[in-house]
């Protein structure tokens, strides 16, 4: 049993340090607070559409087209992985039902009951609104928050020079 708990501890500590990775990798790079945080909704938006696998290609591809930060961009579309994975499926196909007024309950149904190809493709077109919705609301979001963690990151810094600056200046 103890095994068991020590690998549970292993497997939350290596997601806690990967995330804290990330997180350092965005804040260091030297692009404007800006054009980070456009690469980063760039990777948030690429990484919930259902791109099948190809979410950071895509990520680094547009933003090299529009000038965004490629690294963020990248880092952002890991959003997506087999922890989140489940919560942007769910929340796509429940904003997608909301749109056509229709609960999770029918659109299972109607791919049950009915003529499959049919109500198959009406379920796709319900879940990929939903989830254009869904990753386009996150990337929005994402980029004011990388931009506000950025700006906060690099005032704190800032603040540190200044400050072995004037204490090495008064000694």
């Amino acid at each position: 049993m103890a095994n068991h708990n020590n690998k549970k501890h292993s497997l939350f500590t290596r997601l806690k340090r990967k995330n804290r990775l990330f997180y350092l990798r965005v804040l260091r790079q030297t692009d404007s607070p800006e054009t980070i945080a456009f690469g980063a909704a760039i990777g948030v938006a690429s990484g919930i559409l259902p791109t099948f696998g190809l979410g950071a290609l895509l990520a680094i591809g547009i933003a090299y087209i529009v000038k965004a930060n490629k690294i963020a961009a990248v880092l952002g579309s890991f959003i997506m992985n087999p922890v989140t994975t489940p919560l942007f499926l769910t929340l796509s196909s429940a904003v997608g039902g909301l749109i056509f007024w229709k609960d999770l309950a029918t659109i299972s149904s109607a791919v049950n009951e009915q003529e499959v190809f049919s109500s198959v493709r009406w379920a796709l077109v319900v879940f990929l609104t939903g989830n254009i919705i869904v990753s386009l609301s996150f990337a929005f979001v994402s980029y004011f928050v990388v931009k506000k963690l950025i700006i906060k990151h690099r005032m704190k810094k800032l603040a540190r020079l200044n400050m072995r600056l004037n204490g090495s200046r008064s000694k």
